[in-house]
């Protein structure tokens, strides 16, 4: 018994290290920074990603709770961090030529990134609502920051800023919701909090139900679900490329894990399942509409993850064992998608001398075809097409739906699926266009073709063999 409870507490440790490594790894970055030592900013941010993804995978389906209980990392916080880990792993690869040229603040960017991060991994792990709020802060502070990275720029700074804005009035949300479910439960414990409302089952308690309204839409405004998607389209665009490639894959997976470890077992009111079906509809509905009119691609995709948030909280209705692993497949294969298409974008754009028009992408099949091959691939699993990974989520959502009942959601769901498809193929179009005069390259770095290859070759490969991205 002591063995037992000697390597619990071994395994406790270990956890606990995975949140004070990553701390002191983003502390080191500041320093080589401080001492301007940029050879090796991204290569010890990599090395450090690489170690806490060992320790977040060590004992797997062993539960680890910290803080009395108030952080459990338990097999499903494990899958969505390492998803983050991974992806950030990525976005630091490129990062090394994404840098290559910025003189000024280049490991405090790293450093920010690895930051959020870490509120991103507490996110997925909280079983109480003050663990909720602190991570969505430490997650958030620094995307304003980031967002802002490029001084020089007009929009950057104006995404900043309506990113701070919007972001703190859902802060106030968020809190004044946990604030009102605090009153009626007299707990921040997510399990006192669902066994309140599966008693209160056939009654009502209205603070408990306006408390829930605000804290789901403090979160939706990170999953970018209408109506709280309006910071979405133009903090995409004015971002810097690769931080607009974090918020969408990084901080999505994060606080759709959040979102629903939120309510997942809580007994909701039929006003908050109304809600959260009007939201999905809308979130599809707006997204798929509004896309087709895009020709700037960070707006294209901005909307194009609108959309795709509308087909994840569909999984959200009613209540699936499956959904989980669901959610874990879907997040993974799109953040493999939207990384490769974002690095993609940013190869064109020097190419097109800074232009965010998809007509840059034209060419691109003959002169680098193996890349645009890759791209045809990230956007057509985007799309939902047979034999890619996006496919196989898109049909796992809808069962799902179908199961729960929601039989007219999913129809809405599927004929804005179809309609999705639409937008992607003008990308498609526009990279398999002859470029008719004569332009500058596209120059691809090899980090930069390894990337693109693994997330290209990824969204194939998990799409015909999908149990191989199991929780």
């Amino acid at each position: 018994m002591r063995r037992c409870n000697n390597s619990f507490q071994a395994y406790r440790y270990t956890e606990m290290s995975v949140l004070v490594l990553l701390s002191v790894l983003g502390v080191v970055l500041l320093y080589l920074g401080l001492f301007n030592n940029r050879g090796a900013i991204a290569g010890v941010g990599i090395a450090g990603l690489l170690a806490a993804f060992v320790l977040v995978a060590a004992d797997w389906h062993l539960e680890s709770p910290l803080f009395n209980g108030i952080i459990q990392f338990d097999t499903y916080a494990r899958s969505f961090s390492l998803v983050m880990i991974v992806v950030t792993v990525l976005l630091f690869l490129f990062g090394i030529d994404y840098y290559a040229k910025v003189k000024e603040n280049v490991a405090e960017q790293y450093a920010l990134m690895v930051f959020s991060l870490i509120g991103g991994l507490l996110i997925c792990s909280f079983t109480n609502l003050v663990v909720l709020f602190l991570g969505i802060e430490i997650l958030s502070i620094p995307l304003y920051i980031l967002a802002g990275g490029k001084r020089d720029s007009f929009r950057s700074g104006e995404a900043a800023f309506k990113y701070f804005l919007q972001g703190s009035f859902a802060s106030g949300f968020l809190l004044m919701g946990l604030a009102l479910i605090y009153g009626a439960t007299a707990s921040f414990d997510l399990a006192a909090i669902e066994a309140f409302s599966t008693a209160l089952v056939g009654g009502q308690d209205m603070i408990f139900l306006l408390g829930l309204f605000l804290t789901i839409a403090g979160v939706a405004f990170k999953v970018a679900a209408v109506p709280f998607h309006f910071w979405s389209p133009d903090v995409y665009e004015g971002a810097p490329t690769l931080i607009t490639a974090f918020m969408s894959t990084v901080v999505k997976t994060a606080a759709f894990a959040a979102f629903y470890r939120l309510i997942a077992n809580l007994q909701l009111p039929g006003a908050v399942e109304t809600m959260l079906v009007v939201m999905t509809i809308c979130t599809l509905f707006l997204g798929n509409i509004v896309a087709l009119r895009q020709t700037q691609f960070k707006r294209l995709m901005a909307y194009s993850s609108i959309a795709h948030t509308g087909f994840l909280l569909l999984a959200f209705l009613g209540t699936d064992a499956r959904t989980p692993e669901v959610l874990f497949y879907y997040l993974g294969t799109y953040a493999m998608a939207t990384v490769g298409l974002f690095i993609v974008l940013t190869l064109a754009k020097r190419a097109a001398l800074g232009d965010e028009n998809i007509r840059i992408f034209r060419g691109l099949f003959q002169s680098n075809p193996w890349i645009a091959v890759a791209t045809l691939l990230m956007l057509l699993s985007l799309a939902g097409i047979p034999l890619t990974a996006g496919f196989v989520a898109k049909y796992r959502v809808f069962v799902i739906s179908l199961t729960q009942g929601y039989l007219w959601t999913t129809v809405v769901a599927v004929v804005m699926a179809i309609v999705g498809i639409y937008y992607y193929i003008l990308v498609v179009r526009e990279a398999f266009t002859a470029q008719e005069q004569e332009s500058k390259p596209i120059v691809v770095a090899p980090l930069n073709w390894l990337v693109i290859s693994i997330c290209g070759a990824a969204v194939v490969v998990l799409g015909v063999m999908p149990g191989l991205l199991r929780m």
